[in-house]
């Protein structure tokens, strides 16, 4: 049985949740770090449940739909396909597109984008239940990383 949930992913949710309660968040090292640890995590996560989510808007200048974060197979060329969650364009023209990794999002879209993960890892946990997943590993570690950043 594969182990999804351990101390230094938790320790990074937490953190997460922490940054995420503040007023100002602070972009640093520790952030970008946790968010990498984050993406590759729930890469392996979705690759098992294979469940889309279109989560919340991640834009900003006043346009928060502009960007959505996104789990499903991401398409970022002809050779590069995979699960994941990625900051995708949320235009309707746009098709879902993925457009940054967590980590690789500018300062003001990571603020936004911490301040959405609660949002997200919650709708992702009902989306993997409604879609007949949610026994498991995976989806179980989906549901204790969703309870952690609602209550920190």
């Amino acid at each position: 049985m594969t182990v999804y949930m351990d101390a230094s992913i938790e320790a990074d949710l937490r953190l997460l949740a922490e940054r995420a309660r503040l007023e100002r968040i602070p972009v640093d090292a520790a952030l970008t770090a946790a968010l990498a640890r984050l993406e590759g995590w729930l890469e392996r996560l979705a690759a098992e449940l294979r469940v889309e989510h279109y989560g919340p808007g991640v834009g900003v200048e006043g346009q928060p739909q502009a960007y959505r974060l996104v789990v499903r197979r991401h398409a970022w060329d002809a050779t590069r396909q995979a699960w994941g969650l990625k900051i995708c364009d949320g235009t309707a023209y746009g098709e879902w597109r993925p457009m940054w990794t967590l980590q690789g999002a500018g300062r003001r879209r990571k603020a936004a984008l911490v301040r959405a993960l609660p949002e997200l890892l919650a709708g992702y946990a009902r989306a993997v239940e409604a879609a007949g997943r949610g026994d498991g590993a995976a989806a179980e570690a989906v549901r204790t990383a969703a309870r952690i950043l609602s209550t920190g």
